[in-house]
């Protein structure tokens, strides 16, 4: 019998139940295109952030001139990427330039801010200018640099914005041989993630006495604050829209139960408690909040598809910001919140006087 009732009331009030149906889903799929994106901006915020480069630096300390290479593997051992880079002075056409050398299988993921016409890395006998030393000498792809000591092929032309634009990039074992350098680095570059950041300079820089650990503040700050104010921003923007949507589903079973005065009334009349009438709404808003979670979690999908793909077109075919574990989330707070606006609406429930009602006033 209860459950009849239920189902009656959901066949017979479609129109005032269709608007709370249709306010639960949207906020459904809001719920879900929030929760989604919010628990992946991190982790591809992140991953946007590599391609800025190191963020930290371990250089020499004091009068020394180099690091010892072993500081690598260090780096490596704390779950960072780190590579080695020797700087050093080379002649090409009797002209002194920069040469700088590293390790371009490690160097890759702190270098992806590096514009490069043709190749990242240089195979042996090869190498990397700057846009600067190419415009300087009049270079091209695939000429030969008479680099003095170590001639090589020029395999990409590098624009970075920075020093990289003004020297010849070598594989790190060749800058070694024309610096003069072995087991040693001028300084090593360590990309660590944001939140071991501070852990990982703590440990390098005890392991690493000789050595300066030092953050590269600028981006290690950015970075922090740039993530943490895109989560602020999504969680009141979520706690937001979830409170207007469940005071308008409130003032929905509201006018609800006014409709259904009559009914209550005589429900009353009859010995029904009002707990079982408040029971009675509560199940029909149950009901509307699994349909509208099941709807709005599948629309919200592809809005934190779409909202991913704004944001990180590069990753669109990964599916960024799509989370197919939110459902569970979804799904209870669309009915905690169609719970929270019944049991408010229900209150009206114990001022009806079955009297009054059957009397029609």
């Amino acid at each position: 019998m209860f459950w009849n009732f239920v189902l009656r009331a959901v066949q017979f009030r479609k129109r005032r139940l269709a608007l709370a149906f249709a306010a639960l889903a949207v906020s459904a799929t809001l719920a879900t295109a929030l929760f989604s994106v919010y628990s992946d901006i991190e982790r591809k915020m992140r991953v946007q952030f590599r391609g800025f480069g190191a963020n930290i630096v371990i250089a020499p300390s004091g009068g020394a001139q180099t690091v010892p290479l072993t500081a690598v593997a260090l780096a490596e051992r704390q779950g960072a990427v780190a590579a080695p880079f020797i700087y050093t002075v080379g002649r090409v056409e009797s002209e002194p330039v920069v040469v700088a050398g590293t390790d371009f299988s490690r160097a890759g993921p702190l270098t992806n801010y590096w514009r490069v016409d043709g190749a990242r890395a240089p195979a042996p006998g090869e190498c990397l200018v700057g846009n600067n030393v190419a415009a300087h000498f009049r270079l091209k792809l695939a000429q030969k640099l008479e680099l003095e000591g170590a001639p090589c092929t020029i395999r990409g032309i590098v624009s970075s914005g920075g020093a990289e634009d003004s020297q010849v990039i070598v594989p790190f074992d060749i800058a070694g041989q024309l610096a003069g350098l072995q087991n040693a680095a001028s300084l090593v570059q360590v990309r660590a993630d944001g939140e071991r950041l501070t852990a990982i300079q703590t440990a390098l820089a005890s392991q690493l006495p000789e050595a300066d650990v030092r953050l590269l503040h600028a981006v290690a700050e950015t970075e922090a604050n740039v993530v943490l104010k895109i989560r602020s921003t999504l969680f009141l923007l979520t706690v937001l829209i979830l409170a207007i949507t469940t005071l308008c589903v409130s003032s929905n079973f509201s006018a609800l139960v006014l409709e259904r005065s009559k009914e209550i009334g005589i429900l009353k009349a009859i010995g029904a408690a009002e707990r079982k009438i408040a029971a009675l709404f509560l199940s029909e808003s149950l009901i509307l909040g699994i349909a509208s979670s099941v709807a709005g979690y599948g629309v919200g999908l592809l809005v934190a598809w779409w909202i991913g793909r704004q944001i990180f077109p590069e990753s669109a075919a990964a599916g960024v910001g799509v989370n197919y574990g939110v459902f569970l989330p979804v799904a209870g707070v669309t009915l905690a919140m169609a719970a929270a606006a019944t049991l408010a609406a229900a209150a009206r429930i114990w001022r009806i006087r079955p009297a009054v009602i059957l009397r029609g006033e």
